[in-house]
């Protein structure tokens, strides 16, 4: 009797033994670094709380678990499709209020709340990106640009739309509990059109400074040779007083030309003025040759 009792327990304790074996699949679940857990219970839909890195316990066939990544993600608007990772469209196509049609490249980075991830999961789900990012970040650019003139997105002015923008994405994205890290606007590309408009004004623009230059460039040297002028008109001045008290000066510069010119100077010592007239020299410089023809 005792003996069929013990085989009795034996068999309910190897039946408990498998059944903890063939459950503890869906009993034990394990939640990923970087990760967290939304807990479906079928009896009470989406539990309101948050399974966190590491080992969790549920209640098999009750309970389900949709897992959620909780970093920080790139989501790429662009037409470079095969060189980006992470591409969730094409570039965004907006129209400016001046009627201008423009094509932004940007780059969204966001992430889910993790302490509201339940709500995220009953509200949107797991395709949230698809439902909130995508829609909302097209829709919110395509307001934004419809404020600002074109000459505003093509230049640096453009960080005013590129922080209203943010804002309003930040903002829209709050309500559904995703948080947004950052906004990069890293391309604009413009119509064919506008963009011929824009390079011929930036050569005119060049040509401008050019111009600008060369004028400026001309006033200086004219005030150079005023300067010199001036310059030149007071040293005439200046020498001009000079002879006048002392006419040997231009004596002077004349011997100091012919010493330039290498000519001998025939001098007079002990008379008053050892320096001899124009006349006197060239009287010197033909007497040699009288001489000779009187032989």
């Amino acid at each position: 009797m005792n003996k069929r009792r013990d085989n009795q327990i034996a068999l309910g304790l190897a039946v408990f033994i498998a059944t903890v074996f063939l459950l503890s699949g869906s009993l034990i679940n394990i939640i990923p670094v970087g990760y967290s857990g939304v807990v479906f219970n079928l009896f009470g839909g989406v539990e309101k709380r948050v399974l966190k890195e590491g080992v969790n316990f549920i209640i098999p066939f009750v309970e389900s678990i949709t897992i959620y990544d909780l970093r920080k993600m790139s989501y790429n608007f662009t037409d470079n499709y095969g060189y980006e990772s992470g591409i969730v469209g094409q570039s965004i196509k907006c129209q400016t209020n001046d009627g201008q049609q423009v094509d932004i490249d940007v780059t969204v980075i966001a992430h889910p709340d993790k302490e509201k991830i339940w709500m995220l999961h009953q509200n949107l789900g797991r395709d949230y990106v698809e439902k909130l990012i995508v829609p909302q970040t097209r829709s919110i650019f395509r307001n934004i640009v419809a404020k600002y003139p074109i000459d505003t997105v093509y230049t640096t002015s453009r960080n005013t739309l590129s922080k209203d923008a943010e804002s309003s994405l930040r903002k829209s994205f709050s309500k559904s509990n995703v948080y947004l890290d950052e906004l990069l606007i890293r391309a604009i590309a413009f119509s064919p059109s506008f963009a011929e408009a824009v390079e011929r004004k930036q050569i005119a623009l060049q040509e401008s400074q050019r111009q600008n230059w060369i004028k400026k460039t001309a006033e200086r040297e004219k005030e150079r040779r005023v300067i010199e002028g001036e310059g030149d008109a007071r040293a005439l001045s200046v020498k001009g007083q000079a002879l006048k008290f002392d006419p040997r000066i231009s004596e002077l510069e004349f011997l100091e030309q012919l010493e330039q010119r290498e000519v001998d100077i025939p001098v007079i010592t002990g008379a008053k003025n050892a320096i001899l007239s124009i006349g006197d020299l060239f009287n010197e410089q033909i007497k040699p040759v009288d001489n000779m023809s009187s032989k």
